[in-house]
């Protein structure tokens, strides 16, 4: 048997459109430079549903990418009964954005998840969190969080040649999602980085495709963040929808909604003519809701919902593609104290935060120092391409289907 008639006929859905998050495409080429999938990539922006019956006749596998179950489920919600009523091949379903959101809520995506009949659910959390969120929907839940991509991200000049100490491109988490970590420890680097002698490039606004997201992390010296997600995570938006009605119930001024036609249109827009409806949406007097969200009161927030909410029985908060990003271009991370995936190891891997942020002095005095800037850097590097790379993850994919 040859090698190309003994991969797994794979069919990848994904939605492609402008200003997209740079992870998309690296598991897309994770999935077609693998020895164990030979794989078609497909836009579900322009499939119709009679296309994807055709093409699921003639694959042994479907793995809906993050894409499709991320900050919109309107595009792959056209095709869940083709999905659904599929014969012979298996499904593999990649969730994106594990996080109560209005726009695209956790209880939607479960509801969709059921008609779909997904064989293996893949979470970016911790497999606590994912059997907490999918157990009731597929039989396998297995843990693949997001990987480096060694041939998008590689180690970027000596730390001596880099423009900046410190470089942040993100957009600002919303106050909906009861979290103000990675806000506040990013502000505190903006309002005082002259008082700590260090240069920084913070930008909350501007997002760059993959290849120059990979020029600029080659630029830092170091980058700071937390864990990606919420606290309050739960199956049923039951907290979110208290808090975003509340939210709408106190807009001022004219505001288009996340679900306004428009939203599918602007979508499909250039990145250039993106930005520039993006920048009239947050200083004009049409606002956009999911701007507007980034600007709430968090503290009013919190004080109403959130101080005394449960949290989410199982951890919820994951490791992301732009930790493993920024690794791969051995630039320096400062992150808060968390688990990471309980891939990443507190001051081995990165210089670690206290949530109080009371040892930061000491913190950016030990990130001032190259010698340790660099033992972190190296650990770092050398655990992803020892066991985390995108290759790596597809050989857990495989195994996983393996053993369902």
């Amino acid at each position: 048997m040859s090698s190309t008639e003994s991969k797994l006929r794979t069919l990848a859905l994904t939605l492609v459109y402008p200003h997209r998050a740079a992870y998309f495409d690296d598991w897309a080429d994770c999935l077609t430079s693998s020895k164990y999938f030979s794989t078609e990539i497909c836009n579900i922006l322009d499939l119709e549903a009679s296309a994807l019956s055709g093409k699921l006749e003639n694959c042994d596998l479907v793995v809906l990418l993050h894409s499709c179950l991320g900050d919109t489920t309107k595009d792959i919600r056209r095709l869940r009964n083709v999905l659904g009523g599929r014969k012979k091949a298996r499904l593999v379903a990649f969730i994106g954005n594990e996080f109560n959101s209005p726009y695209a809520p956790m209880a939607e995506k479960l509801a969709l998840l059921d008609v779909c009949r997904p064989d293996i659910i893949a979470t970016q959390l911790l497999k606590e969190a994912g059997d907490f969120l999918y157990r009731d929907i597929a039989s396998s839940v297995v843990a693949l969080p997001h990987a480096l991509n060694p041939d998008a991200y590689s180690p970027g000049p000596p730390h001596k040649k880099r423009e900046w100490d410190i470089g942040v491109r993100n957009f600002r988490y919303s106050p909906l999602l009861g979290d103000q970590e990675r806000n506040r420890i990013i502000d505190y680097f903006a309002d005082n980085a002259v008082a700590h002698g260090l240069s920084v490039d913070i930008d909350f606004e501007k997002r760059f495709v993959r290849e120059d997201w990979a020029k600029y992390l080659a630029s830092c010296r170091g980058t700071v963040s937390s864990e990606a997600g919420s606290w309050y995570l739960d199956r049923d938006d039951a907290l979110m929808r208290k808090v975003f009605e509340y939210v709408k119930a106190n807009r001022s001024g004219f505001t288009l909604d996340d679900d306004t036609p428009l939203r599918h249109l602007v979508r499909r827009l250039p990145l250039p003519v993106k930005s520039a409806l993006s920048w009239v949406l947050r200083r004009g007097p049409v606002k956009y809701a999911a701007f507007q969200d980034a600007e709430l009161d968090f503290d009013e927030l919190n004080e109403l919902f959130f101080k005394h909410a449960a949290r989410c029985p199982a951890y919820s908060k994951a490791i992301s593609s732009r930790h493993f990003d920024a690794i791969g271009a051995k630039t320096c991370q400062i992150l808060l104290r968390g688990r990471y995936n309980d891939i990443l190891e507190a001051d081995k891997h990165f210089l670690s935060v206290m949530p109080d942020h009371s040892n930061l002095p000491d913190i950016i005095d030990q990130f001032k120092d190259p010698a340790i800037r660099q033992r972190v850097t190296d650990a770092a590097y050398e655990l992803a391409m020892d066991r985390h790379t995108y290759a790596h993850r597809a050989a857990a994919l495989h195994e996983a289907l393996q053993s369902a």
